[in-house]
């Protein structure tokens, strides 16, 4: 299963940001970062997460809708492969885009509630 790659590199990466989180608060200069980098962790977990669901549930809803009908042999032959390729290689991209587009989300949010909050 890939999930035994992506799983520790993601694991990595949060305690990596975590880290830069905490010794941006000691700089000055970059303290303000710091307030990012823990929005853009938040908004990594559920990107992660919603991203590999959509990638899953992409690759079983083939099987599912084979056993309720019979299809055939070339189209079967084909969805083995597209359901084998979305599976295996699915969860890289989706763990990739949905780590982007969280932390871009959550750094966001920070942003603007910043920004809100400043007037």
């Amino acid at each position: 299963m890939p999930y035994f790659i992506i799983l520790p590199v993601y694991a990595l990466l949060i305690c990596g940001l975590s880290i830069a989180a905490v010794a941006t608060r000691f700089v000055p200069k970059v303290r303000p970062a710091s307030g990012y980098i823990v929005g853009g962790i938040l908004g990594m977990i559920p990107g992660f997460i919603l991203a590999n669901v959509i990638v899953t549930l992409a690759g079983l809803l083939p099987v599912w809708a084979s056993q309720k009908v019979t299809l055939p042999q070339w189209l079967e032959s084909a969805m083995k492969i597209f359901v084998a390729a979305v599976l295996l290689l699915g969860p890289f991209a989706a763990s990739a885009v949905g780590v982007l587009v969280g932390f871009a989300l959550g750094a966001l949010i920070v942003f603007r509630r910043r920004r809100r909050h400043a007037v």
